[in-house]
């Protein structure tokens, strides 16, 4: 008669039962040996056998020894169960916080932070081999990588009244709060002030990114603008900043973080007056993955690495030595 079972009922744990059971010679020291109760391996080997049809061991007063088919499972899984194991041993590698996996992925948006991203990890982990970045502007986009664990680390950014929505299993903290400066041609009247009011620029030409990626933001600024009494003119829509920096030497006006000074001649970055236009920069990852062991350490180092990167840019520079 056919013997018919589902096979994949037949799990780890049975394994591990029906191998204790023949390494002891007993299912109370079986039990012993797994940590339960002899009733309970008693138990697990009648649902085995049950659904298998066929019984594994003879039971005597000297103990249990296995019956052919017995033999015959405890052949096929001796090679099997250290293959198992090791494979929860590198999935639970990949989870667990105690340390990280041999190559780092970490997913950014753009700004002068990314760049440094690598011997930041490496520095804090140095039996890391590699670090692979990924970079998209669009950071609803990325944090779903970091709650799938497809990335272990991430750096993104949102704005006042637009916050992230952030994954239930992510963890986020704020490396910096900073305002955005205008980029003004170099003739420009307002080029020769330290500081410029949102509402001078009223009447000025704006350029923008119309990439999807700076949606929420040129939202953000035009709501800004309507808060200040002013809609913006967007005179120009251009694919990338590298061609706005073009269109704002030729005269329009456009917006930067202040960290990336353009460093062109002919175009000059300034603060704008007051609290206006804030971005946070922020730090997320994985609450399961081994960011989380040593998160304090790595944000102290993100947030040092930024003031560092700062303190390159002049005019950004000077903006914060009158603001300490």
């Amino acid at each position: 008669m056919t013997k018919e079972f589902d096979v994949v009922q037949l799990d780890v744990h049975h394994l591990r039962v029906i191998r204790a059971i023949a390494d002891t010679g007993s299912l109370s020291r079986a039990a012993i040996a797994l940590g339960v109760t002899q009733p309970a391996v008693s138990t697990q080997l009648k649902r085995l056998e049950n659904m298998l049809g066929y019984r594994l061991f003879d039971r005597s007063e000297g103990g249990v020894t296995p019956t052919p088919m017995g033999e015959l499972l405890l052949r096929r899984t001796a090679a099997l169960l250290p293959q198992l194991d090791k494979l929860l041993e590198d999935i639970e590698q990949r989870v667990c916080p105690s340390g990280p996996p041999d190559v780092v992925r970490v997913v950014a948006v753009a700004s002068a932070l990314v760049a440094r991203l690598p011997s930041l990890v490496t520095g804090l982990w140095p039996e890391v081999s590699e670090v692979q970045v990924v970079h998209d502007d669009h950071p609803e986009r990325l944090l779903p990588l970091l709650a799938q664990r497809r990335a272990e680390l991430g750096l993104v950014k949102d704005y006042p009244g637009y916050e992230l929505e952030i994954p239930a299993n992510v963890d986020t903290a704020v490396v910096v709060t900073e305002p955005t400066f205008v980029l003004l041609p170099e003739f420009h009247p307002l080029a020769r002030e330290k500081v410029v009011d949102l509402r001078d620029l009223r009447d000025e030409a704006w350029v923008t990114v119309s990439d999807s990626s700076a949606a929420t933001f040129t939202k953000y600024f035009a709501d800004t603008c309507a808060r200040h009494g002013f809609s913006p003119s967007f005179t120009h829509q251009v694919t990338s900043q590298q061609v706005a920096l073009l269109v704002v030497k030729a005269g329009a006006i456009g917006l930067s973080q202040p960290i990336c000074d353009p460093g062109n001649h002919g175009i000059v970055p300034r603060p704008l007056r007051g609290d206006v236009l804030p971005r946070r920069h922020i730090l997320a990852w994985n609450k399961e993955t081994f960011v989380a062991g040593r998160r304090e350490e790595l944000l102290s180092a993100v947030v040092e690495a930024y003031w560092a990167e700062a303190r390159t840019a002049p005019v950004y520079a000077e903006y914060l030595d009158r603001n300490a």
